[in-house]
């Protein structure tokens, strides 16, 4: 189960990372550390209501937005999950292609498999 703190940290992080903005932005418009800030997003430290309420200020969303939970689905697919957490596009595109490859592979081995089959003769 997910801490609500944890989504707060994460929807902070995820809205600065969306508007540019840097943590040590959001320290000087607290008027505190950046690693009051640090401790915040990583969990060593909670958020109380008037932070939380001046942090949507600063990014300009409402706080409700700071503590809903992400509707985003979970990525199953592997490949799929690992290319978002990939920083350059080259790298994508080379997981990308990685994933192609792979499903080439596993096309190939079903049709081999299932050629066998197509080859004897049938029965009447």
């Amino acid at each position: 189960m997910v801490k609500a703190s944890e989504i707060i940290s994460n929807n902070i992080m995820n809205i600065m990372k969306q508007n540019g903005k840097k943590q040590i932005d959001l320290a000087d418009y607290l008027g505190v550390s950046k690693q009051v800030i640090s401790k915040m997003l990583t969990g060593g430290r909670m958020i109380n209501a008037i932070e939380l309420q001046k942090i949507s200020e600063f990014l300009g969303t409402s706080m409700e937005k700071l503590v809903k939970r992400p509707e985003v689905r979970q990525e199953t697919n592997a490949i799929k999950a690992f290319m978002g957490k990939m920083e350059t596009q080259e790298a994508k595109d080379g997981l990308g292609i990685a994933d192609e490859i792979a499903n080439l592979i596993c096309f190939y081995a079903r049709t081999r498999e299932n050629a066998g089959e197509m080859m004897k003769p049938w029965e009447v």
